[in-house]
């Protein structure tokens, strides 16, 4: 009994402990968008060939995102200047979509916050590195596929309400 009790004791305490260490994750996330001014926003939509028959426009996608994010005291970069530096931080979608089994469509998207980053262990080389992200995935009918479309949209609410809890 006595070794049940303190076995159960450590495994309580492990279990604590981890789920707090992934809480700080979510916080340093979140933390990581304190002072953003100013991002782009960049929209990849990635399908095979014999998909043509489905169309996602980037520049719809990207639209609805510009969209859920009007509401950020934020300056939205425009692509040409984006491709002046690779140092300005970037609000990247990411959607992948495949043909399954009986037409089925599976998909995944990736929201994902790029901004400038030094790494000190590395003679503080700077780069571009993800501080925040979120993603779904799912399957659809070909007749379904703007679910797609309104999913990242979702995505795009959920990176406006961490930014304005830190702004």
């Amino acid at each position: 009994m006595k070794y049940l009790t303190i076995f159960f004791s450590i495994f309580l305490i492990l279990l604590l402990s981890s789920s707090g260490y992934a809480q700080n994750e979510v916080l340093r996330e979140q933390n990581s968008l304190y002072g953003i001014s100013e991002f782009g926003v960049v929209v990849n939509v990635e399908k095979p060939g014999s998909l043509d028959k489905i169309s996602i426009p980037v520049d719809s996608v990207r639209k609805l995102l510009l969209e859920e994010l009007s509401s950020l005291p934020v300056t939205i970069l425009e692509y040409e200047t984006l491709q002046q530096s690779d140092q300005l931080p970037i609000l990247y979608l990411h959607i992948n979509i495949i043909e399954g089994m009986a037409g089925a469509l599976s998909f995944t998207g990736q929201l994902m916050f790029y901004q400038p980053a030094k790494l000190p262990l590395n003679n503080d080389v700077r780069t571009m590195a993800s501080t925040w992200h979120d993603s779904f995935i799912g399957v659809v009918t070909p007749g379904l596929a703007d679910y797609i479309t309104s999913r990242s949209s979702r995505l795009a609410s959920n990176f406006r309400i961490d930014y304005e809890s830190v702004n």
